[in-house]
């Protein structure tokens, strides 16, 4: 752990003390960074009432719906008291990375909700209110153009003692600007020509650029899966909602050819939630539910399952092309990206191979993210029905009431974290009131109580058996259709010095420099 604005302690593994650093001052006339300020935000914004803010992680906050206690200790320091033991609470998201406001700004809208006024602020809008705290200060924004940012030349951990003597002058750019370059082609063509110092590579792209002189390439591991998310609510296919037929798809799709011929070679296959250079990866047991290679690839181990999946349900299979209970072949939907080549690629894939394995016709839709998010993700119950309980903008109740905007089946646009530091912060992509669970999956096994016991156990062999027996129910169940984990395959001009091929590569970045 590198703590940079704050570091956490523990006595106990269920209460740590959070102490701010003595030197982080705010700009706007707010003065220094207090516990008063932390302890404000998290109260009411993060824990706000019916999270008027629209806080995106507003129930990493919230324990069996009730807050989780927050109090301050003295100006620098403030507690977290956990309702449970936690080894890994200071890497999971709620405290990596996290950011705050300055109270000052915050009171003008926490009286009255306004949610409107605090999105419009322009102290916020414009970071006016950063201070010393971020290696560049903000210059100006294009929207859908740039974000150009200056270096900052107050910024704290300059001040910092013991950090090593990269740290002493960082950074080490006069600016920093982020650019919008929407077509692929002339992204990868702006990192040939030099005019820009990094961007991410496609991996049909990797091996020319590993073959351009003045260009570095650098394969990095990633925490992010790509997997077919079915939607087992009641405006999907109610047949996803069996393990069998889940199953089904996953033997369907041939995942070594997809990791070597779609992502030549920089992609691995994924079989449960958790990539394998994760310490918390375990191999026994997995051998029977590795779905989509070897015996468990194919027309044969695809149909068995389904046929096993739908036993009862009216569908079935007229000759080679399974069929609906009205005797109609099934055509189902597969939502992929329209901003990335490969996911659409992947997309096309995938429904040749449902069709040729499972006789099941798919139509591809190309939509926004956003767009997915806003009409397909979030869910609701319909006005004026009223439902036992609900986690949030992504899981709005029961998935028999709570629905989306518009109807689908399958999709393959939104990745989900791994969290190989934390897994037990995937836990809400696998409970029935989690709040990312946009697709209604329900446990069959006890998935959840498994992933609360290993949060909450120290030793760390226990932990990982724990996890061991997660991951091995997802991988059986299959809650996603599980596919790959790709590299991460970042450019970047030779005379750059700093980046590295580990996983999480880019957390010193502050420490790059040009070489000349």
């Amino acid at each position: 752990m590198f703590p940079l604005w704050a570091e956490p302690s523990t006595d106990d593994g269920q209460t740590y003390r959070i102490t701010l650093r003595e030197n982080l001052r705010w700009g706007g006339g707010y003065g220094q960074m207090t516990a008063s300020d932390w302890v404000y935000m998290i109260r009411n914004v993060f824990q706000g009432e019916d999270n008027w803010a629209g806080y995106t992680s507003a129930g990493d906050w919230f324990r069996q719906g009730e807050p989780i206690p927050v109090e301050q200790i003295d100006d620098l320091t403030f507690a977290i008291r956990l309702p449970e033991v936690d080894p890994s609470f200071p890497l999971k998201p709620i405290l990596w990375g996290q950011n705050c406001l300055p109270r000052g700004i915050l009171e003008k809208y926490v009286a009255e909700k306004d949610a409107a006024g605090l999105q419009r602020d322009e102290e916020i809008t414009t970071l006016q209110y950063t201070g010393n705290l971020g290696p560049y200060t903000f210059d100006r924004w294009q929207r859908e153009s740039q974000f150009v940012a200056t270096r900052n030349e107050d910024y704290y951990i300059r001040e910092v003692e013991g950090l090593g003597e990269e740290w002493y002058n960082a950074p080490y750019f006069q600016s920093y600007r982020i650019q919008v370059i929407a077509e692929e082609s002339s992204r990868l063509n702006a990192l040939r020509n030099g005019e820009v110092t990094t961007a991410g590579i496609p991996p049909k792209n990797a091996q020319e650029f590993r073959d351009f002189d003045g260009v570095d390439v650098y394969v990095q591991p990633q925490p992010f899966i790509q997997a077919i998310k079915f939607n087992m609510r009641a405006n999907g296919w109610r047949p996803f909602r069996e393990v069998a037929v889940r199953q089904a798809f996953a033997c369907a799709v041939d995942k070594r050819v997809l990791a070597e011929n779609l992502y030549r070679g920089f992609a691995e296959p994924a079989f449960t939630m958790q990539p394998r250079f994760s310490k918390w990866y375990v191999e026994e047991g997995m051998q029977q539910y590795l779905f989509g290679v070897d015996d468990l690839y194919g027309q044969e181990p695809a149909r068995a399952r389904m046929r096993r999946g739908i036993a009862g349900t009216g569908y079935r299979y007229d000759g080679t092309t399974l069929v609906g209970p009205d005797g109609a072949p099934v055509r189902l939907s597969l939502y992929a990206s329209s901003a990335s080549e490969t996911n659409q690629t992947l997309a096309e894939l995938l429904a040749q191979e449902v069709e040729s394995n499972l006789g099941i016709a798919v139509r591809i839709e190309t939509i926004p993210g956003n767009t997915f998010q806003q009409k397909y993700a979030v869910n609701s119950p319909p006005k004026g029905r009223e439902v036992s309980w609900s986690a949030g903008t992504f899981n709005g109740g029961p998935r028999d009431i709570s629905v989306s905007q518009e109807p689908w089946d399958m999709s393959v646009v939104l990745g989900f974290n791994t969290y190989p530091r934390t897994p037990s912060s995937s836990a809400t992509f696998f409970d029935e009131r989690g709040n990312i669970n946009y697709y209604g999956y329900v446990p069959e096994s006890n998935i959840p109580e498994l992933y609360a016991k290993a949060s909450q156990t120290i030793d760390e062999q226990r932990r990982r058996d724990l996890f061991g027996d997660v991951f091995r129910n997802l991988a059986r169940e299959q809650p996603f259709g599980f596919l790959l984990l790709p590299s991460n395959i970042v450019g970047t001009q030779d005379e750059l010095v700093g980046p590295t091929e580990t996983f999480a590569s880019g957390w010193n970045a502050q420490t790059y420099y040009f070489e000349r």
